[in-house]
């Protein structure tokens, strides 16, 4: 009931609509009992020999006099005109109900949406991404369809006591009859129901998975044709497609199954009321001439409820069955929106306005594990307007630093902090006000130049968004391009160059107006021209904005006013460039091995194996 009730509140904002939907339901219901009474009064009050003068035939007849040419094109023109108003009642309800539905869906596409962004950074990296559009695209029109059976269901109800009122004064036995098989619908509806929600959560799992595999193939595509892995890639997606399908039609057998059962119910119930009616017809017209006995028009009219009493029976009986996959949908989206914000503000969090902020690491301590560090006892202290770098070899936790810095991750021990305020008891908007990143893939977004480097600020003028170029020596490179700054970028930038990639990452971090700028290798993908180019980038920033690298390049490192050289998780030097080298440490170790290595040695610390 509790996961009904959350579902239904995504409509709360369209109850006039549902209120208006209501009522051409209520509309639609009458429709429906009168649908059955022209035919049944032709046959009974217009042809018959002796007819029949009941109040519901008179009613009818009135308007055409005696005449019967006039009573027989007037129940035809009755029937027609209940006929069309029917089919546009119909339309109007399948409107009105979409209306609805795109309304709820789109609350709840929005609200997970905005969730997914709030949760943290390890909740997504410990899911695939697959499985997020997924719920996105798929499970969050499940309150939707919680929503459409109930309203089928109350209508379903609303109809079924209409007509068991009516039945009931036409004919007490064959109402009894007709709704004796009840019990065989609770039974088919207890079975099937636990079948269908537990094949609808596989089958949700496996659209999942596949959802998942496409994404993947899609971002790996050059990889896939670099290394001719097509014919097995085909191989395993279609492993992918074939489980999924698997549990679809296991879902479906129960969908259809269920249904099948049900009829089979119907037609037996049917049968046997279609006999015994047959039968009372015969004695009270026939045999016994029963004064307002029961009358074929009486038996068609009960037929053609009985046909119309059974859908609403089987609706409000099925409910439970029906509503299955829907909640199994639904299951999934609130399991996301229940999820804990692990980086969330804390009560009580201040708000910081933007200005320079000395950065502090005090015995910071964090793991991805109980029991596995990943950095241990990481201390510094980054002046405004500094430039430093975190050198070391992959797997020595720079990357896990970068994640800390604005709070993607908290430390287990120790603390961050922005002058004397600790980044816990900091509102986390503030924190990233303060801190732009520019990451190692530099990830840019179908559109144009200028709305990659405003993305991080949807104010800036165009005179702004050039002198960020300017500053990141991307302007030279864009006023190049075909159409300048208003060049379209394709996905994911790949007709730039990976340097003017990073270029216009860079300028879109400075358009922030962050005080700290951080960025992680920022020039480990790119050639010693490009390379040049983003370091010469760097110098022109020193004393504007406070620089982090994240980096394993030792060129990069060596213009830097500071350097934490890492191992294994720990701090094992740090200096100036010449503090380091007069030291004959680490550093001074890495340097002289990448001068042993000739003129072409690498200046990339992974290479020249960082050791004590």
């Amino acid at each position: 009931m509790r996961f009904i009730l959350r579902s239904i509140s995504y409509f709360r904002r369209d109850a006039k609509l549902i209120l208006l939907l209501v009522a051409m339901i209520a509309g639609s219901v009458g429709l429906n009992l009168l649908h059955a009474w022209p035919m049944a009064i032709m046959i009974d009050a217009v042809l018959a020999q002796t007819p029949r003068t009941t109040w519901i035939h008179t009613l009818f007849l009135s308007p055409f006099g005696t005449n019967k040419i006039a009573q027989v094109l007037g129940i035809a023109g009755i029937g027609m005109l209940i006929k069309i108003l029917q089919d546009t009642l119909w339309m109007l309800r399948m409107m009105l109900n979409n209306r609805i539905k795109y309304n709820g869906i789109t609350r709840v596409r929005t609200q997970l949406y905005e969730r997914l962004q709030d949760l943290s950074l390890g909740w997504h990296r410990s899911r695939t991404q697959g499985d997020s559009i997924y719920r996105l695209a798929s499970d969050s029109m499940g309150p939707w369809g919680i929503l459409d059976t109930l309203i089928g269901a109350c209508t379903a109800a609303v109809t079924l006591t209409a007509m068991i009122l009516i039945m009931l004064s036409r004919n007490v036995a064959l109402t009894v009859f007709a709704l004796s098989i009840t019990p065989l619908l609770v039974v088919a509806n207890i079975h099937f129901g636990k079948k269908i929600r537990r094949r609808a959560a596989e089958s949700k799992r496996q659209d999942a998975a596949m959802t998942t595999s496409i994404q993947r193939s899609m971002a790996s595509m050059g990889l896939i044709q670099a290394f001719g892995r097509q014919r097995s890639e085909a191989l395993r997606f279609k492993g992918t497609v074939d489980r999924s399908v698997g549990a679809a039609m296991r879902l479906n057998w129960q969908e259809q199954l269920y249904p099948l059962a049900v009829q089979v119910i119907f037609a037996l119930g049917g049968a046997v009321i279609f006999g015994y009616g047959g039968y009372l017809v015969y004695q009270d017209q026939f045999v016994n001439s029963v004064k307002n006995g029961l009358t074929c028009g009486d038996l068609m009219v009960f037929m053609v409820y009985l046909g119309q009493l059974w859908d609403p029976l089987g609706l409000v009986i099925g409910f439970g069955a029906k509503i299955q996959t829907h909640a199994a949908a639904c299951e999934r989206v609130f399991e996301v929106l229940d999820e804990k914000t692990e980086i969330a503000d804390a009560p009580g969090a201040i708000p910081l306005s933007l200005r320079p902020r000395t950065l502090w690491l005090e015995n910071v301590n964090f793991a991805y594990q109980a029991g596995v560090p990943v950095l241990k006892n990481i201390s510094a202290r980054i002046e405004p307007g500094r430039m430093v770098a975190f050198l070391g070899p992959s797997g020595t936790g720079k990357s896990t630093l970068l994640n800390l810095l604005p709070r993607f991750y908290d430390p287990q021990e120790g603390s961050l902090r922005l002058d004397d305020h600790d980044l816990r008891s900091i509102k986390v908007a503030d924190v990233r006000r303060h801190m732009a990143l520019v990451m190692q893939d530099s990830p840019l977004f179908p559109g144009t130049v200028a709305e990659n480097i405003a993305y991080g600020n949807d104010d800036a003028s165009e005179l702004e968004i050039q002198a960020a170029a300017m500053d990141a020596g991307a302007a030279e490179f864009i006023e190049a391009l075909p159409d300048g700054y208003e060049t379209e970028i394709t996905e994911g930038g790949q007709n730039l160059s990976g340097g003017q990639r990073q270029r216009l990452a860079i300028a879109r971090a400075l358009l922030t107006q962050a005080p700290i700028l951080i960025l992680d290798e920022p020039t480990s993908a790119l050639d010693l021209k490009h390379e040049q180019w983003v370091i010469e980038t760097l110098q022109r920033l020193k004393g504007k904005r406070t620089i982090i690298l994240v980096t394993h390049r030792l060129e990069t490192a060596t213009q830097c006013d500071w350097i934490y050289v890492m191992q294994a998780g720990t701090i094992a030097e740090q200096g100036s460039h010449q503090q380091l080298l007069a030291r004959q440490g680490l550093y001074a170790s890495m340097l002289r091995r990448q001068e042993n290595a000739g003129a072409e040695g690498s200046t990339d610390v992974d290479d020249l194996a960082l050791t004590s």
